[in-house]
């Protein structure tokens, strides 16, 4: 019999490439969406769309009661859903810290304690790394997030090290890219029509990981990885921002204008925005915020992922030559380029 996993999140970009790996890999999949969620799944016999109720405690263990009566209890739980982006500080810890908690609760109540509880965090709640000596970011080292986004993914990775409820695995991909994703073919189309933008006038150290490659990690950790245990996912590999442009621009066969821009008048724009949200849109958080511009432009974000690959005893599929190549092609069959 195919074991029950649980996939909440599950028609987002990551989320959608988690429920392919995981019937690849053999599992009866039931996915967690919004009833307004668009679908990349349809059609698989093996994928039970479920709506579930995040925000109150007893409905969502009765939901649970009733899945558990129907189907037999989750063997595994995948907890993808979450925020990036919010329109207040609440909203980021409700979402991405109150939310799992309560889900944990719930599962305690309605007697439906999975063998494993795989959380996908961030690297943000971490931080970036030392900017003197360049050292990748380990697993090993305090959290020290710089926005209210990390804040809340560094808060429920707490209060899943502190619980003892259910055994967990916790997950902190690095940037993330691939088929179906939206935030990487903006900058792919900037440099299709000739410009290539950085943010920042030094050099910076990016991670990176192909969302195939991080499926497969995740999914593969639900049996391979020992409980109570964590992880930092990337290819293995640091990149200087540069790398990224010129792995696009030789893709696409593009000769382009590199601009670099400083960060500080981006700064002073993004306090700007931020006064006139504060004035006339007091309950809503503009996109561009200072705190994002800081994390996103900071110097060192590289990583060392040596555990996860030894733990799962292989290699990522994809670097980020192959995984570009991969993705662009990807972007150009479905008409986005």
């Amino acid at each position: 019999m195919k074991p029950n996993l649980l996939i909440t999140g599950a028609s987002g970009f990551i989320g959608s490439h988690l429920i392919e790996e995981a019937l690849t890999q053999g599992y009866n999949v039931f996915a967690a969406v919004r009833k307004s969620s668009k679908l990349h799944f349809e059609g698989h016999t093996d994928v039970h769309i479920i709506y579930l109720d995040y925000h109150n405690l007893n409905a969502l263990a009765e939901q649970l009661v009733l899945l558990k009566e129907k189907f037999g209890r989750f063997n595994y739980i995948i907890h993808n859903a979450g925020i990036t982006r919010a329109n207040t500080i609440e909203e980021f810890n409700k979402v991405n810290n109150l939310m799992p908690q309560l889900f944990v609760q719930a599962l305690q109540l309605a007697k439906n304690i999975p063998d494993r509880f795989l959380l996908i965090s961030s690297m943000a709640a971490f931080g970036p790394g030392d900017t003197k000596s360049m050292s990748p970011i380990t697993i090993h080292q305090a959290m020290n997030p710089i926005s209210h986004y990390g804040v809340s993914k560094k808060a429920v990775s707490a209060y899943f090290l502190s619980q003892s409820i259910v055994p967990f695995t916790i997950v902190y991909p690095t940037a993330v890219y691939g088929p179906r994703d939206k935030d990487f073919i903006e900058l792919v189309k900037l440099i299709n029509k000739g410009t290539e933008p950085y943010l920042g006038l030094y050099k910076q150290i990016l991670s990176m990981i192909h969302v195939k490659d991080l499926a497969f990690a995740v999914v593969s950790l639900l049996t391979k990885a020992p409980n109570n245990s964590q992880y930092i996912v990337s290819d293995n590999k640091n990149y200087n921002k540069k790398e990224l442009g010129s792995i696009i621009k030789e893709i696409l066969h593009k000769k382009t204008f590199r601009l670099s821009i400083p960060v500080t008048p981006i700064l002073w724009i993004a306090t700007l925005v931020e006064t006139f949200y504060k004035i006339f849109a007091p309950k809503k958080m503009p996109l561009l915020t200072r705190e994002k511009i800081r994390e996103i432009s900071c110097a060192n974000w590289s990583c060392d992922t040596n555990e996860v690959w030894q733990t799962l005893g292989t290699k990522p599929q994809f670097d980020l030559q192959t995984g570009m190549e991969q993705t662009i092609g990807w972007y150009k069959d479905n008409g986005m380029l």
